[in-house]
């Protein structure tokens, strides 16, 4: 029976170093298990030492490398068709940095949140809207902070924690948060569009 060998690539593979093999970019998986470890070891690509942080591949360029150690080997995509190599170095930064650029993102965050929030009550006009409630359960004039402005108050931060699920038990339900939805769909269109581009503009690194 002919060997099939199972390819399987991801969109964006971050990688630590220059000098690349076949594990360092795809997964493969076939019956025959020795073949699998000597394509592992095969050499894939050589990042240049001033080349650019992103590099972009088609799949082809993964069967060249695998035909040349295995000629008849049957090949069956599991994964992308192209795909784009990250270089991140070897070089990580220090925590100091890590905590300030996590300081950073959190006070635009706080202080954008605070801002839309503020806009979005007087647009909406909340605080008419609150006066209405008093005057027709009660039937008289309210001004001033009362039962619903504190609830209101209280409320909103509660339910927006609440459904950002920050705040839940991961034991109970480990699954992603919205905010982490939405960066996962942005960096996917995003490897999308870049990977467009550099097909383009004949970027894309391609059978020789």
């Amino acid at each position: 029976m002919e060997d099939i060998l199972y390819v399987k690539a991801e969109q964006n593979v971050p990688v630590q170093k220059r000098e690349l093999k076949l594990k360092d970019v795809v997964s493969l998986y076939s019956v025959n298990k020795t073949m699998v470890q000597k394509l592992e070891k095969e050499p894939f690509y050589t990042i240049p030492k001033k080349g650019r942080k992103l590099t972009m591949f088609t799949i082809t360029k993964v069967y060249e490398t695998i035909h040349k150690a295995y000629p008849q080997i049957t090949i069956e995509n599991l994964g992308e068709t192209d795909f784009i190599i990250e270089y991140e170095g070897d070089k990580k930064p220090g925590k100091a940095w890590e905590y300030v650029k996590a300081a950073l993102v959190a006070a635009v965050v706080f202080f954008g949140s605070a801002f839309t929030i503020m806009t979005f009550n007087e647009d909406v006009n909340v605080s008419g809207v609150f006066e209405k409630i008093y005057l027709m359960v009660t039937g008289k004039v309210h001004s001033g902070a009362g039962v619903l402005e504190i609830s209101y108050a209280v409320g909103l931060p509660i339910g927006i924690l609440t459904f950002y699920n920050h705040f839940k038990k991961r034991d109970i339900k480990n699954d992603p948060t919205p905010i982490q939805v939405e960066m996962r769909t942005y960096e996917e269109q995003m490897n999308k569009a870049m990977l467009k581009s550099a097909s383009r503009e004949g970027k894309t690194i391609d059978v020789n």
